[in-house]
């Protein structure tokens, strides 16, 4: 994609896409493995986590398994933010919808988790994120790229006319990978 198409992808961000994992890894270790986060970035900026609409906590209590629903976000704004940020002191106002420990499964196999990524925490993750890859609904992506074209650089004497067809004959979440040039 070219360079001014960056700011775009976020949208997908938003929506949602899908990573493997392991069921069982930490909420911790999804962070930095899956994602790449380090450790500073998350404790200073990954400041809203729910875990299957849960807000998060402890992130090594926290564990992943296959289906769960992720999102991520910074500091948000007002009380209802404040609230449910991670390890604020009024955290106990939401201590019944919190994600508790040991209510999930440790048993170390492949995962498919769904993630979400919200707010300046899609702007300052989303490159590298693409870069790394993600799993997407093929038309989700194949209606996100049709307005799109002009912005699809050509690699491999593949056209953007080319990739859109492939994807609409594809269906259910593929592998891809961004490039911004």
């Amino acid at each position: 994609m070219v360079e001014d198409a960056v700011a775009g992808w976020n949208y997908l961000l938003q929506k949602g896409f899908a990573l493997e994992a392991v069921s069982g890894m930490s909420m911790r270790l999804f962070l930095r493995e899956i994602l790449g986060f380090d450790d500073n970035y998350i404790d200073t900026t990954v400041r809203t986590i729910f875990l299957n609409n849960s807000p998060v906590d402890d992130l090594e209590t926290a564990k992943i398994n296959d289906g769960d629903r992720i999102a991520l976000g910074s500091a948000m704004p007002g009380l209802v933010g404040i609230v449910m940020g991670r390890n604020n002191p009024y955290k106990s106002f939401r201590s019944d919808i919190s994600v508790r420990e040991g209510s999930f499964s440790i048993n170390e196999v492949p995962a498919i988790v769904s993630v979400k990524i919200f707010s300046t925490l899609a702007v300052e993750s989303g490159r590298d994120l693409l870069r790394r890859g993600i799993l997407v609904d093929a038309n989700m992506l194949a209606s996100f790229l049709i307005d799109k074209k002009a912005q699809i650089v050509e690699a491999d004497e593949v056209d953007a006319d080319t990739i859109l067809a492939k994807l609409e004959a594809m269906s259910g979440n593929i592998p891809i990978s961004v490039e911004f040039v």
